[in-house]
């Protein structure tokens, strides 16, 4: 709410609001119809959409958040193949980006992950290339509650925000309040400049990367051994990433790089029944019903 009336009083019109109930609280319903009527009282169109998202997760063995990820972003390129958009403007702030860079510490992230949320990144969903813009990474929710407070604009509270089950939940009551009587002091600011710094770092590492050009189909064996530890790691898994496997992790990305360095096994097995495969001195993707893509 706080980002509508920050875009609206800099001036921004023709703004579209976009609303996807997940499925997931009996109360939902009740938010989508909240959300049409703020809409309502401010001019702006706004477009709802549920989307079933635990059946989906039970469905394919994602996590419920993994799913309802995945739902907004094809609800997010929908609506913009649809309508012509390019950028999709979100209202995560700086808490939500040092709840993100512990979560994905404790998972075992590396430096490209911790980096966490960037102000602007690109979202492609099929053919659909969507700008997806985080003015508000750099404010403080307390900040922002100030604000709402001043202007006297109403929101609506999900009430899932304060539910244990979720972990971003637990992090945000638990961890955090118990990491700060632990070290006798706010962390938060501390944790939010770490992940600023290693974004950075991840950037030059992606750029450094990059300039030695495309991508190919397959990995280069005496290439990758010629490489830095670092290095090789961050090419494995931009490799990944454009083959289409989600969520590289740091055991997927070792077991890919002992190709390289080892001579059994010869074979890294990929979700969804494919497999990375070594043969010849070159490292490629094979599905189920192909021998070499």
């Amino acid at each position: 709410m706080a980002l509508v009336a920050l875009l609206q009083e800099g001036g921004f019109s023709g703004l579209t609001l976009l609303h996807l109930d997940h499925g997931l609280r009996s109360e939902s319903g009740a938010d989508a119809e909240w959300c049409r009527e703020f809409g309502r009282g401010r001019g702006i169109e706004v477009v709802v959409d549920r989307r079933e998202v635990g059946g989906q997760a039970g469905g394919s063995g994602m996590g419920l958040e993994e799913a309802g990820r995945e739902a907004r972003h094809a609800f997010f390129a929908q609506i913009a193949l649809e309508r012509g958009i390019r950028d999709v403007v979100l209202g995560h702030h700086a808490d939500d980006q040092v709840e993100t860079f512990l979560f994905r510490l404790l998972r075992g992230s590396g430096s490209l992950g911790l980096g966490g949320m960037a102000p602007v990144s690109e979202l492609v969903e099929g053919a659909v290339s969507l700008r997806l813009l985080r003015p508000m990474l750099g404010v403080w929710r307390s900040e922002l509650d100030e604000w709402i407070a001043g202007k006297g604009l109403t929101f609506c509270e999900d009430l899932s925000n304060a539910d244990p089950r979720w972990a971003r939940n637990r992090i945000r009551h638990g961890l955090l309040p118990e990491m700060e009587r632990v070290m006798e002091r706010p962390v938060k600011a501390a944790l939010w400049r770490t992940a600023e710094l290693l974004r950075a770092e991840a950037g030059w590492m992606r750029e450094t990367d990059a300039a030695g050009g495309e991508l190919p189909s397959h990995l280069d064996v005496k290439a990758l051994q010629g490489q830095a530890l670092a290095q090789r790691r961050l090419r494995i898994t931009r490799w990944l990433a454009l083959h289409g496997v989600p969520e590289v992790g740091f055991e997927l990305v070792e077991a890919v790089a002992r190709l390289a360095s080892e001579r059994f096994p010869a074979k890294v097995n990929l979700p969804g029944g494919r497999h990375v495969r070594r043969r010849a001195g070159r490292i490629f993707v094979e599905d189920s019903s192909s021998k070499n893509c």
